[in-house]
C-alpha cells in the first residue's frame, strides 16, 4: 500500500509540474508583451519594446523551466537514494 501511495504522489508532483510551469509561461509572456507594448505606446516605437518583452518572457519562462527541472531531478535523486540505503 505504501508503494502505492508514493506513486501517486510522484504523478501528482510532476501534474503539478506541468500545471505550474504553464501558468509560469503564460504569465511571464503575457507580462512582457504588455509592458513592452506599454512601453513603446509612451515612447513611440511600437514594435521594438513589445518583441523584447515577448522574448524575455520566453526567455523567463525558460530559466524557470530549467531551474525547476533541476530541483525536481535533485529532489528525486535523493529520494531514490534514501530508497537505496533503506532496502
Amino acid at each position: 500500500m505504501a508503494k502505492k501511495n508514493r506513486s501517486w504522489f510522484t504523478a501528482a508532483r510532476y501534474y503539478n509540474f506541468g500545471i505550474s510551469f504553464g501558468i509560469t509561461t503564460i504569465s511571464a509572456i503575457l507580462l512582457g508583451l504588455y509592458g513592452g507594448w506599454w512601453l513603446d505606446r509612451r515612447l513611440g516605437t511600437l514594435p521594438i519594446f513589445l518583441l523584447l518583452g515577448v522574448f524575455l518572457g520566453i526567455g523567463i519562462s525558460f530559466y524557470s523551466l530549467w531551474s525547476e527541472l533541476k530541483a525536481l531531478k535533485d529532489r528525486s535523486s535523493e529520494a531514490e537514494a534514501e530508497r537505496r540505503d533503506d532496502g
